[in-house]
């Protein structure tokens, strides 16, 4: 498998983690290092002894942690609407074996972001507080209320030991804070998050002559003009998720954009780094950017583009599955759920396959980031008896391979078996392979529930162990062509740098929208693309721009 980072005068190849093990202590045993980190369990200075209450008197990469004795973890709690939390979760009860209790306040997800930044504003919140993205955490650590995590990696040696194996430290740096601190603990992954691409309508391409692999954004181009010239279709491709938050055709100018040499879409980067120059630019004045909008527009004046590009889900999956289109947005999940199942409820038998993401023009590409969404802690733990023990508890369950495979699948024996490959699948009992898991676990059991299941954490077995062979297939094709495109530098900002950029940061991205989208559907000529760049420039994306070096310049000095 061939996997590179692009990055400035050298590449580095991330490791390959041993297949999980059917044998007890799974596969972080099999390979941590004799010298691995562990955590200080002596009189160190940063916890005192009251503050070791329930804690293992050593932890050690690979250890499973086993509270000492019973210990609370009070915490904010997302609930998921289609698989609210149950006090008699497996996962509640195995949580209690190990000697950790939960006090949870339950927030219901629609209401999450806003009421968790308003608790965390006034300082009055539980310990623990998950699902953080980065950047989150940055309108909340001024006040002092959040625990400055990076002073405490010395007792999180799974955490230790996967920033240095998978060469995650650069990226970890982004998310410092103008303080120097880190705040927010992602989740982190052996390889950048690989998870969506087009799905296309195989005997709609057939049909029409056309190939159903595409090796360029180009040849993918032709090939959906064909289907549109050819086939018994309204519009070869019909997109999803325009959400609000990123635009129209978030999905797809996310999907292609790396390629292009830029971002776009559901990643809302207003200024992106210039490697080569050794500075952030405004991303509309790229030339990757243009190239990228030009693209969308040609499908547009080709025909081959529904100009409904922000319409509803449920409408572009049902044209889709009726056959009046031929490509949609996807990723494993909707694959085999909203669209496959969706037209075996409807008596219709598709044919689709998820398309490796061609090349373009700057190469063949995807974003590099390897964290994930992560977690902060109210700076109160510092004075709880349980501060070490709940740091050794969260680094089992969230960077050990054996906490995250407990979160992914539950409890060998009971939940999951291993199959002659040594990948989990569900228990006979339960209805082995053929069955549902992800349901199945998330409603019965509490596993894979997205609070301890961070998305985007571990490795690549351990990913790959909750793929169809098909989805498995199409992710090793992905790893072995693509190559990571750098991420952005530090840049931490103080307090007002930030006030600043809030203030023009929505307008900018709604203008950047706006334009975008007359772009695309023709509304507006691309001769007047230089113009529309002066419109964001003044709009906000200059003045964003000249705050990020600013801090970057600082970080550097």
């Amino acid at each position: 498998m061939r996997f590179t980072k692009k990055a400035a005068g050298m590449t580095a190849t991330a490791i390959t983690v041993a297949m999980l093990a059917a044998a007890c202590g799974g596969a972080a045993d099999a390979e941590t290092p004799a010298d691995a980190p562990a955590a200080d369990a002596g009189n160190g200075s940063l916890i005192p002894d009251s503050g070791r209450v329930g804690a293992m008197e050593t932890f050690e990469v690979g250890d499973r942690f086993q509270a000492s004795e019973q210990i609370t973890l009070d915490m904010l709690y997302r609930v998921h609407p289609n698989y609210p939390i149950e006090d008699d979760w497996l996962i509640v009860q195995q949580f209690e074996d190990m000697g950790v209790v939960l006090e949870r306040e339950d927030i219901l997800m629609a209401d999450w972001d806003t009421r968790r930044a308003m608790l965390i504003a006034s300082g009055d919140f539980p310990t623990f507080v998950p699902v953080v993205w980065g950047g989150q955490e940055s309108a909340w650590w001024a006040g002092g209320n959040l625990l400055p995590i990076s002073d405490f990696l010395e007792y999180m040696p799974h955490a230790q030991h996967f920033i240095e194996a998978w060469d995650v430290e650069d990226e970890l740096e982004g998310r410092r804070q103008e303080d120097g601190s880190i705040y927010n603990l992602p989740g982190l992954r052996e390889m950048p998050n690989i998870e969506s691409s087009f799905l296309i309508n195989k005997d709609l391409f057939e049909a029409a002559g056309a190939p159903t692999e595409f090796d360029t954004f180009d040849d993918f181009a032709a090939a959906m003009k064909l289907v549109q010239e050819h086939g018994d279709v309204d519009f070869a491709y019909s997109p999803r998720w325009n959400t609000q938050a990123s635009g129209p055709l978030g999905a797809a100018l996310q999907i292609a954009a790396p390629n292009f040499g830029t971002t776009a879409g559901w990643n809302r980067e207003v200024s992106i780094f210039d490697h080569e120059a050794g500075e952030f630019v405004p991303r509309v004045e790229t030339e990757g950017f243009r190239e990228l909008v030009e693209w969308f527009a040609g499908l547009n004046e080709a025909g081959v583009l529904d100009p409904e590009i922000t319409q509803e889900d449920d409408a572009a999956v049902a044209k889709f599955i009726n056959g009046r289109s031929a490509v949609i947005e996807t990723n494993p999940g909707e694959m085999d759920g909203a669209i496959r199942r969706g037209a075996e409820d409807l008596g219709l038998d598709l044919n689709v396959t998820m398309i490796t993401v061609p090349a373009g023009p700057a190469g063949n590409n995807i974003t590099g980031g390897q964290l994930g969404p992560g977690f902060v802690l109210n700076s109160s733990i510092a004075d709880s008896p349980y501060f070490l023990a709940t740091l050794q508890f969260l680094d089992w369950i969230f960077f050990s391979e054996d906490g995250r495979e407990f979160a992914l699948w539950g409890v060998e024996g009971e939940t999951f078996e291993r199959d002659a490959d040594g990948f989990p699948v569900l228990a006979e009992a339960l209805g082995g392979a053929d069955a549902n898991a992800t349901e199945i676990l998330q409603q019965q059991f509490g596993f894979r529930d997205g609070v301890w299941m961070q998305n985007w954490g571990g490795s690549n077995a351990l990913l790959q162990s909750g793929m169809t062979p098909e989805v498995r297939e199409w992710h090793n094709a992905m790893n072995e062509i693509k190559t990571a495109l750098p991420v952005n530098p530090a840049a931490p900002m103080t307090e007002s740098e930030t006030e600043q950029m809030t203030l023009v940061q929505e307008s900018t991205q709604a203008a950047t929208d706006t334009g975008v989208a007359q772009f695309i559907l023709g509304n507006r000529s691309m001769d007047e693309w230089d113009t529309f760049v002066q419109e964001i420039l003044s709009a906000g994306a200059q003045q964003i721009t000249d705050l990020m070096n600013d801090a970057y310049q600082r970080a550097q000095g």
